[in-house]
C-alpha cells in the first residue's frame, strides 16, 4: 500500500545530514498583547505595526530547530544572525498579516522541533553567546535605551498532529520592562489644593551603598526546558549586571537626570501635576527633559532601600532634596507612579501600581 503525504516536499544537503523541507515557508502571527497604552512603544499609544512600518523598527527573531539530535541555530533566512520581521503591506514576501521577512522565508523542516525567540525593538538588543536552543538571553542597558523592550516565545513540534504547515507561528509579544513615573504637586491631605509659585529645577535617582540599590543594566532569559523535558518559554527572568555608583562628596551619580534651569511650575491639581523623569539622552552624556508623558523604563527588580529620588526647586537654589525610596519589587509589565504632595504642613509620598494597559491605578500605597 502506498501512503501519500499530505507535505509536499524537496530534500537538500546540509553537510552529513539530508533535510527535508515542505513547500510552505514559515508564517507569522504577531500579538501585541494589551499594550495600546504603552507610552514606551510608540509617542501617540499606536499599535505596534505602526511602530514597524512608520517608526522603521524590527522585531528579531531568534530561531533554532532539532532535527535527529542535531541543533540548527540562526534558521530563518540568515545563516549568520537573527532575521529581521517587520511590518509592511504588498510586499514580495507576504506572510500573514503583513508582517514580512528582511530576507527571503525558510520554509518548514518535516520532522523538526523549533524554537523562536522574537524581541522588539531589533536595534536595541544585543544577544548574548550562550543563548541556545532552550535559553534565549541578551542584555539590556535603560540608560542608553528607553523603548518598550518587548519579547515572545513559540514551541512548534512538527510532528504533532495538531500542526499545519500553513497555520503562522503565533508570537505573543510581553512587556519585560517596569514603567515609573514621578509626580509632584502642591497638595493637602483633605485633597485641598493651594497655590505656590516654586518650581522643579531638577531630578535625579541615586544610590547610597556600593554595588545596592538601583540597576539600570540587566541580563534577561526566557525560555527554559524543564526537568521533565517540557518546555517553558514565557517565564522571564532579570539577572542585575549594574548598580551605578553612589554620589560622593566629589562626584554626583545622576540616574534618569534632567535638568529645567527655568524649572517647571508645580501642579496645583490632581489632573496638573508636575511629572519629574520625563527622560531621554542624546548618547553623549547630556540629558534633557523631553515630552514622553514622563514614563521612564527600567530593569524589572527588587528596590532594597538604599536609593533615593533627589530634586531641586527653583526657590533653594542649588540645596539638593532627598528622599528615600521604601523597598519594592518592579515587576516586567507593571506601571508604578510616586506622588510626592507637599501640603502646608509636610510632605507625602503615594505609589500607585498597575497593569502596564491598565488606564486608571489597581493599588495606591500611601508611604
Amino acid at each position: 500500500m502506498i501512503v501519500v503525504l499530505g507535505l509536499s516536499s524537496c530534500v537538500k544537503e546540509d553537510g552529513d545530514e539530508l533535510i527535508q523541507e515542505t513547500s510552505d515557508v514559515i508564517t507569522w502571527d504577531v500579538i501585541t498583547n494589551g499594550m495600546q497604552n504603552s507610552r514606551a512603544l510608540v509617542e501617540n499609544d499606536d499599535m505596534l505595526q505602526t511602530a514597524c512600518s512608520t517608526g522603521g523598527k524590527s522585531i528579531g527573531i531568534w530561531s533554532a530547530y532539532e532535527l535527529n539530535g542535531v541543533v540548527t541555530k540562526n534558521v530563518l533566512g540568515n545563516s549568520t544572525g537573527d532575521v529581521s520581521l517587520f511590518y509592511h503591506k504588498d510586499t514580495q514576501w507576504d506572510n500573514y498579516k503583513w508582517w514580512t521577512y528582511g530576507a527571503e522565508a525558510e520554509k518548514w523542516v518535516k520532522g523538526a522541533k523549533y524554537t523562536f525567540n522574537a524581541y522588539y525593538p531589533m536595534n536595541v538588543v544585543n544577544e548574548i553567546s550562550s543563548s541556545d536552543v532552550s535559553t534565549f538571553v541578551i542584555d539590556y542597558n535603560t540608560e542608553r535605551y528607553q523603548e518598550d523592550l518587548m519579547t515572545a516565545y513559540a514551541f512548534v513540534d512538527t510532528k504533532a498532529p495538531s500542526f499545519k504547515t500553513t497555520t503562522p507561528v503565533t508570537l505573543k509579544m510581553l512587556h519585560t520592562l517596569s514603567a515609573l513615573k514621578f509626580r509632584f504637586s502642591f497638595m493637602n491631605r483633605d485633597g485641598s489644593t493651594y497655590k505656590d509659585s516654586d518650581a522643579l529645577t531638577s531630578f535625579w535617582l541615586e544610590n547610597t551603598e556600593y554595588d545596592k540599590g538601583f540597576a539600570t543594566t540587566g541580563v534577561l532569559a526566557f525560555g527554559t526546558i524543564n526537568e521533565d523535558g517540557s518546555v517553558d518559554g514565557e517565564h522571564i527572568y532579570w539577572y542585575h549586571e549594574d548598580h551605578p555608583e553612589p554620589s560622593t562628596s566629589e562626584r554626583e551619580r545622576k540616574i534618569y537626570a534632567w535638568d529645567d534651569e527655568n524649572g517647571v511650575n508645580f501642579g496645583s491639581t490632581t489632573s496638573s501635576r508636575t511629572v519629574a523623569t520625563a527622560y531621554s539622552t542624546n548618547f553623549n552624556g547630556a540629558q534633557k527633559y523631553s515630552d514622553k508623558d514622563g514614563w521612564v523604563l527600567t530593569i524589572p527588580q527588587e528596590l532594597d532601600g538604599t536609593s533615593r529620588m533627589c530634586f531641586r526647586l527653583k526657590s533653594t537654589g542649588n540645596l539638593i532634596h532627598r528622599v528615600a525610596l521604601p523597598k519594592i519589587t518592579f515587576e516586567a509589565g507593571k506601571r508604578y507612579i510616586y506622588d510626592v504632595c507637599f501640603s502646608q504642613s509636610d510632605v507625602t509620598l503615594k505609589i500607585s501600581i498597575a497593569d502596564w494597559n491598565e488606564l486608571k491605578s489597581s493599588q495606591d500605597i500611601p508611604l
